[in-house]
């Protein structure tokens, strides 16, 4: 009897126990939530710092490739380099809980000054990002700069080669006016000579000899002399002819050097070089991505892109892709927040209790009725199975 009654009194508890039935996790999580004023969406939470942790270890990876490449890179400077970017990185993390913070606050203060923190997270993260946005575009822009050097120099090269070769004809034409100028001399001397007459013949009156006899006349006589300008010319004619003959001789090696200079197998090994650089270059332009966009932006051939034009487009292009991704994080943050209304009156709350009493107090009434008859019923059974034991 005593069981069958601890037996009635645990069924009655029960029952106390199920008509009081306790609030689920997911009731006590809403209740904070509409107590607070604002749900947080865990799981935007939890993706807004994996995207902080991925943005940390992109920066702190692109400092240690760029320490990691210096000449004389060591473990204390690579150390020293990644002390900065470690500080920024706390910068990075607390970025999420300030966005919350400018959601949840109540204080108008908290939410500027949270606000202010936000934008200064945002800008560290920009000027870091772009650091990595310009090292990606760094490669392609180095091979495209390190063809148009070689070009560059290729043609100083073929410019040298041109100004020998124009030098030479130069100095070929030189000594070829030298010479015709000394050839005319001579032909001008030797005319000059055939013009002259070999000697200067003129009748000369002889007065007659004293001793002879008185009227004796006068005899003349015809006295030739050489004509003085034919010495004078021959021997101009021969300082001009040996004149001709080193504008000559001289003509001749300018000939030879011209032709040894434009003949030279370097000049068309240079050209050669030049057409393959081009080539190697256009090919370097077509796969560089910011050649392309800037071909696009300013409307001309990738080849004809200058470089303060790709610097343009790559500023902004790097510029707004930074402050876009250091405000993903952000948003997703700011948004993860949802206020609550909570309504002046909870009938859920404030419903009396003679409201529940009068709602659920016949279902109970009923229950319990029915555990007794059961016990009541459970008693007789285990009482008869007793007698006929006995």
């Amino acid at each position: 009897m005593n069981v069958l009654a601890s037996r009635v009194r645990g069924s009655e508890d029960v029952l106390d126990v199920v008509s009081r039935e306790a609030p689920t996790r997911r009731e006590l999580r809403a209740a904070r939530d509409r107590q607070r004023g604002y749900s947080i969406n865990v799981k935007q939470i939890v993706l807004a710092f994996a995207v902080e942790f991925v943005i940390i270890g992109l920066i702190l990876t692109n400092t240690l490739l760029m320490v990691a490449q210096l000449p004389d890179a060591t473990t204390a400077k690579i150390i020293q380099a990644m002390l900065f970017p470690i500080a920024m990185a706390m910068v990075e993390l607390a970025r999420v809980p300030l966005a919350i913070a400018v959601r949840t606050q109540t204080s108008w203060n908290i939410k500027l000054a949270s606000l202010l923190g936000v934008l200064c997270a945002v800008a560290v993260t920009s000027n870091s990002l772009y650091s990595i946005g310009a090292s990606s575009f760094t490669p392609r822009l180095e091979d495209t700069h390190k063809k148009d050097s070689q070009i560059k120099e290729l043609e100083d090269r073929q410019q040298q080669f041109k100004s020998q070769i124009e030098a030479a004809r130069e100095e070929m034409d030189r000594r070829e006016r030298e010479r015709n100028a000394a050839v005319s001399a001579v032909q001008s001397l030797q005319a000059q000579l055939a013009q002259q007459k070999p000697q200067d013949c003129a009748v000369v009156t002889v007065a007659p000899n004293p001793a002879a006899p008185p009227g004796t006349p006068s005899s003349t006589r015809q006295v030739c002399r050489e004509n003085p300008l034919i010495k004078r010319l021959d021997s101009e004619i021969s300082i001009a002819r040996t004149r001709s003959n080193d504008a000559e001789a001289a003509l001749r090696q300018a000939q030879d050097q011209y032709s040894k200079v434009a003949n030279d197998k370097g000049l068309r090994e240079i050209q050669e070089q030049i057409t393959k650089a081009t080539t190697e270059n256009r090919e370097s332009i077509f796969q560089s991505q910011l050649h392309s966009l800037a071909a696009m932006i300013f409307g001309v051939d990738p080849n004809n892109v200058t470089p303060d034009q790709i610097k343009r487009v790559e500023f902004y292009l790097i510029f707004v892709s930074s402050i876009a991704a250091a405000l993903s994080s952000t948003l997703i943050a700011m948004t993860a927040v949802r206020r609550i209304r909570v309504a002046e009156t909870d009938p859920s709350i404030e419903l009396p209790d003679e409201a529940m009493t009068y709602l659920f107090g016949p279902l109970l009434v009923a229950l319990r009725q029915e555990a007794r008859e059961a016990v009541n019923t459970a008693m007789k059974d285990g009482a008869g199975l007793k007698g006929a034991a006995q």
